[in-house]
């Protein structure tokens, strides 16, 4: 027994240990990522005056996911998985995000949760979506076996070499994937990390993830003159064995374009 006595223990939890073991497959996946500034100055004008006239909050996750929905959409093999030698690309453009939620022990958790079809839904849609599911109260369990216990009694006794072969099974398994965790994932850091920039680089599951971290303030010259402009920092993080690097890039530009603009804050109905 160590004799250091100012220290506290706990158990380490069956979900804890699910996501462990999910950390450790995702992260021995092939992946190449990219780390860019997409300039939204614009963006959050429009999200700021549509609260000031309409007392209407914008979620910008939701912007996010939106702009996603429709970049993925043009770009529709980026909607896919391998399985053994042939390559599942789905119609719909099912998207996971973290959201923060409190359990009924009344601590916050991340939990995820995917926006379905989120190509066939407007930004009023998604943005109401997520304040909805924000508000939910969860179980402790519920938080990654969404109330399997008896599952997660079995798992956590399992040697870990089991373990991880249980997750890699299911990460080879594209439909299954699409029913867990959606065809794309994003995280998104810019609520815990605001007024200042910074990149995440989250494990990789998908063959598209995006992280957007935080947003920053720079100046730039355009037509001679010095503007502020705001900057999201993004990550992206692709499955070289899918995507190669000329499509990877116009899948960056097409999203900057819309993420730059206000076309889906100009109506926010808009499919």
């Amino acid at each position: 027994m160590p004799k250091e006595k100012n220290y506290t223990k706990r158990r380490f939890s069956a979900t804890r240990m699910i996501l462990a073991d999910y950390n450790a497959v995702a992260a021995a996946s092939p992946r190449v990522s990219g780390l860019i500034e997409v300039d939204i100055t614009k963006s959050l004008a429009k999200i700021a005056e549509i609260e000031k006239k309409e007392k209407y909050k914008v979620s910008m996750t939701g912007f996010s996911v939106k702009c996603v929905a429709q970049a993925v959409l043009d770009n529709m093999h980026l909607n896919s998985y391998r399985r053994r030698r042939k390559l599942i690309t789905f119609d719909n453009v099912d998207i996971s995000i973290i959201v923060e939620l409190t359990r009924k022990d009344g601590r916050k958790v991340p939990y995820n949760y995917v926006i379905r079809k989120a190509e066939t839904k407007s930004l009023r849609m998604i943005t109401d979506e997520i304040r909805v599911a924000q508000s939910k109260t969860i179980e402790a369990q519920e938080q990654l076996s969404r109330g399997t216990t008896a599952y997660m009694g079995f798992y956590s006794i399992l040697p870990r070499f089991f373990r991880k072969w249980v997750i890699r099974t299911m990460l080879s398994n594209p439909f299954y994937l699409k029913k867990l965790i959606g065809t794309v994932g994003i995280t998104s850091l810019g609520m815990f990390i605001k007024g200042q920039g910074g990149w995440a680089v989250p494990f990789s599951d998908k063959t598209l993830n995006l992280a957007f971290g935080g947003i920053k303030s720079n100046a730039i010259l355009k037509d001679g003159k010095i503007e502020e402009r705001k900057l999201l920092c993004t990550t992206f993080l692709f499955d070289h064995d899918i995507v190669d690097g000329g499509p990877a890039a116009r899948f960056v530009k097409r999203l900057s374009e819309l993420m730059g603009d206000t076309l889906y804050l100009d109506d926010l109905d808009k499919i």
